[in-house]
């Protein structure tokens, strides 16, 4: 995975406060696979709902638990006039 900071405006989704959308970017090596399994592609728009161990985030209107330790390596990229909060 790339350097957060080398992508400007891109955050980590458990960093984004809920209520907030970003489309999926980048996820770390051997991610991918798992977020795919869970119907998350690269490109794909995704809204935090709930933070925490899990997180909760919507998805195409469905609803998932995305453990916090995953959560940490997938970078997301604001939606539209999105901005993703005060945290992190």
């Amino acid at each position: 995975m790339t350097g957060v900071d080398e992508r400007a405006g891109w955050r980590r989704l458990d960093q984004i406060e809920p209520g907030h959308c970003g489309i999926v970017r980048d996820a770390g090596e051997g991610d991918v696979d798992q977020l795919k399994s869970l119907g998350v592609c690269l490109g794909r728009k995704v809204m935090l709902v709930q933070a925490g161990d899990p997180l909760i985030v919507k998805v195409m209107g469905t609803r998932l638990g995305v453990s916090a330790r995953l959560a940490a390596r997938v970078l997301v990229e604001p939606c539209g006039g999105d901005a993703f909060g005060g945290r992190g």
